[in-house]
């Protein structure tokens, strides 16, 4: 070592000490970062097997391929990583010894242009390293500190660390080299490697820092960091909401005031931010007239972007009216809602008197308004709107725009005012269609909303708090309605499934009975029909534990008794069935079977007894009807439980009725087995749309699912066998965010994804 910073501490640091130390952080660290490195391949091949299998075509499915290759670079990965590892600490190691005086530092690299595939690599090893800096800093900072005493320098750099967030990112980029894999499995592994890598690194670096503390090797404290300016107060600062978000003043001023926009914000969320910058800007390019706004060359000779206050003035002016942008792509899906929305405003520049040809859309205003613009695309494509709630929402793209344009935070906080007036808005309105006063007036005051945003919204953001607060009340005594439809439908539910549970043990027991045996087809008629109907009637009321239950089920055993046996008089059988025609009467009488029809099947049940004793064929008869409070109506059977509780919203699916036959993957049955109480799903309905349903109850009779749409309805009772084979089919999709903004975005990140692939 070139110095001692610690003379009292000799021993520990000799500098055989301090490679055997050396050493065993390299041991620790190695076997910790492999295990890492073992999850993330086990975690990408599973993502990648799901999708080949979901894919329909295992023999020739790219994500098969993909799989395959994987594992077939596994060997050389691990190695490369490994490899990487141990230059990094025999590098640091060679540093604890002592160095000759002419010993020369290292040269500079030699600078070069990095192919694309390169460069992307690059970026995510980055992206890797700042999240590990973000979550662990204060540790790899401590670290560091302990490292640079051991080699006697003031501070060591990242490039000399082998455990800095740098060289911790970089492995999984070094192993990489010349191994050929799939673009989206190389990213898909650098974002596993993130995940596990950030989720247990605390262990490790608390042990290697206990290490070296035990060695001698004190860490400096951190250094105070500088003071900041005081920034500006706004003239408004928001209240906390219901849920505890409190952001700060800054979080509605101008993004263009000089503030860091992701500043603050939650790491999940501000990483999806950056991704959805990052393709965003790659993918524009690679549109018809790629960087260009309204057939310019954005930021072109002779042109200037909008400064904050004429965009604003522009997005003011087209606030009132829906523009003609919007109409256009409700009128044509397949056109793209931002390009022209961003074409109308540079048409308008001349309103605000700027020669339109003269200039441009700054680029963070123009993500602004492509993000919003995709985003109000793909909820008018896939969200469950009628044509007046599309309209009503449609009024909502100008006041967004310009809400994202003031402050990007709309889409770094999950409970930023605006994205939550989106939501409420939304579920106010999707699946909506007025059947009810309570609906209507739910879409009334839905409508009122967004006309007060239309006519209110002047560069305050208050305004978007006011108005969610306000519908977020309404949406609440809503609920409050909506739970007490739900409740009413789970007990009918409830008591649906008890009848059947009881005609169910009713059955069971006749089969018990007429096992062996061959009733008459008067006697099977009057068991199948009036002594099961008496004895699930007797279950329901009593149980089956009660004395009017084994009454019931003698009367059972002494009609099958009378089966003629070969050589038994034929004329004994009429006293005998006469003997019992109290219980008989009783059974009959439950079914509403009395006075002289009670008689016929009396006579009915004598007269086929006689006839098999006799050997003669069995009469012909009328099966009678079913008589309840004097009124004939027909037995109910046992319908298929999806195809009775599907009528609503009729889905496009041949549905199935029992858990037999029914050929799903144990994936989906275990996914759908784990769905909870109060978890929306979409299910597709004849429009070809796929139509959120919430999960309000399971039946602890039948442990079936019930769903129930916006209005507390129930529109779907099944099986969770039943469930993943309507997966599997199409006709269920199962989505993690609940939030339409959320959901959204994540679709608008898929389709950008998509368009770049």
């Amino acid at each position: 070592m070139n110095e001692n910073p610690h003379p009292g501490n000799a021993q520990t640091s000799t500098p055989t000490s301090a490679r055997d130390l050396v050493t065993a952080m390299r041991r620790r660290s190695t076997e910790h970062l492999q295990a890492v490195l073992a999850r993330v391949f086990a975690r990408a091949d599973d993502w990648l097997f799901d999708l080949a299998k979901k894919d329909g075509v295992p023999d020739g499915s790219p994500y098969l391929f993909a799989m395959r290759a994987l594992r077939t670079s596994r060997a050389p990965l691990e190695r490369g990583f490994r490899d990487y590892l141990d230059k990094g600490f025999s590098s640091f190691e060679t540093r604890t010894a002592p160095r000759r005086p002419d010993e020369a530092e290292s040269s500079l690299p030699e600078l070069s242009l990095l192919p694309e595939a390169e460069l992307e690599q690059q970026l995510a090893t980055n992206l890797t390293a700042e999240a590990i800096t973000r979550i662990h800093g204060n540790q790899l900072d401590e670290l560091a500190g302990r490292l640079a005493r051991m080699v006697g320098v003031a501070k060591l750099e990242a490039d000399d660390n082998p455990l800095s967030a740098h060289a911790l990112a970089g492995a999984i980029g070094a192993a990489h080299t010349g191994i050929e894999l799939p673009d989206d499995v190389r990213m898909v592994l650098f974002k596993y490697y993130e995940r596990e890598l950030i989720h247990d690194l605390r262990d490790l670096l608390t042990d290697i820092n206990a290490r070296l503390e035990a060695a001698g090797f004190r860490s400096d404290k951190a250094a105070p960091k500088p003071a900041q300016k005081p920034k500006p107060k706004p003239d408004y600062v928001p209240p906390a909401t219901a849920d505890g978000y409190a952001p700060a003043a800054s979080d509605y001023m101008p993004s263009g005031a000089g503030a860091d926009p992701s500043e603050g914000a939650p790491a999940e969320d501000r990483a999806v931010f950056e991704v959805l910058q990052q393709l965003l800007h790659a993918w524009r390019p690679a549109q018809p007239g790629g960087g260009q706004q309204g057939g310019r060359q954005t930021g072109g000779a002779g042109q200037r972007p909008l400064q904050a206050n004429e965009m604003m003035s522009l997005l003011s002016l087209m606030q009132a009216t829906v523009p003609q942008a919007v109409n256009e792509a409700l009128d044509r899906p397949e056109v793209s809602l931002a390009a022209l929305l961003k074409n109308e405003v540079l048409r308008g520049a001349s309103r605000i008197g700027l020669p339109p040809e003269d200039v441009s859309i700054s680029q963070a205003d123009e993500d602004a308004v492509d993000l919003v613009g995709m985003l109000f695309d793909v909820m008018f494509d896939e969200r469950d709107f009628e044509q007046s709630a599309r309209t009503m929402i449609s009024r909502l793209v100008v006041p967004f725009v310009k809400a994202a344009v003031m402050d990007r935070r709309l889409f770094l906080y999950k409970t930023h005012p605006a994205r939550r007036l989106l939501n409420s808005l939304a579920e106010a309105v999707e699946g909506n269609r007025g059947e009810g006063p309570q609906e209507r007036e739910l879409l009334q005051k839905a409508e009122n909303t967004v006309d007060r945003l239309i006519a209110e919204f002047n560069e305050d953001l208050a305004i978007f708090e006011t108005l969610e607060q306000e519908l977020r009340q309404f949406l609440e005594q809503h609920r409050r309605r909506v739970e007490l439809a739900e409740r009413r439908a789970a007990e009918a539910q409830r008591g649906q499934e008890r009848l059947e549970q009881a005609r169910d043990l009713a059955k069971i027991e006749l089969e018990q009975r007429t096992r062996g045996l061959d009733p008459t087809p008067a006697m099977r008629d009057f068991l199948e029909r009036n002594w099961t109907h008496h004895l699930s009637m007797i279950a329901l009321r009593e149980g089956p534990d009660s004395g009017s239950w084994q009454t019931a089920l003698t009367v059972a055993d002494r009609l099958l008794s009378l089966l003629p046996k070969p050589g038994d008089p034929a004329e004994a059988i009429e006293p005998a069935v006469q003997a019992m025609r109290e219980p008989i009467e009783t059974v009959l009488a439950s079914s509403g079977i009395i006075g002289e029809a009670a008689q016929d099947v009396m006579h009915g049940l004598a007269d086929s007894l006689q006839r098999r004793a006799r050997g003669q064929a069995p009469a012909k008869t009328e099966v009678p009807a079913q008589h309840h409070d004097d009124k004939v109506v027909q037995m109910p059977e046992r319908r298929s439980a999806v195809a009775a509780a599907m009528a609503d919203l009729k889905p496009r699916l041949e549905v199935v009725g029992g858990k037999a036959g029914i050929e799903v993957s144990d994936s989906d049955v275990e996914q759908m087995r784990q769905i909870k109480i109060g978890t929306w799903i979409h299910i597709a309905g004849e429009d070809g749309k796929h139509h959120p349903v919430k999960l309000s109850w399971i039946s602890p009779i039948s442990s079936r699912l019930m769903f129930v749409n916006r209005r507390g309805v129930r529109v779907l009772v099944a099986s969770v066998e039943e469930l993943a084979a309507m997966k599997q089919a199409g006709n269920l999709l199962v989505r993690e965010q609940e939030q339409v903004f959320d959901q959204v975005l994540h679709r608008v990140m898929g389709k950008l994804r998509e368009d770049l692939g």
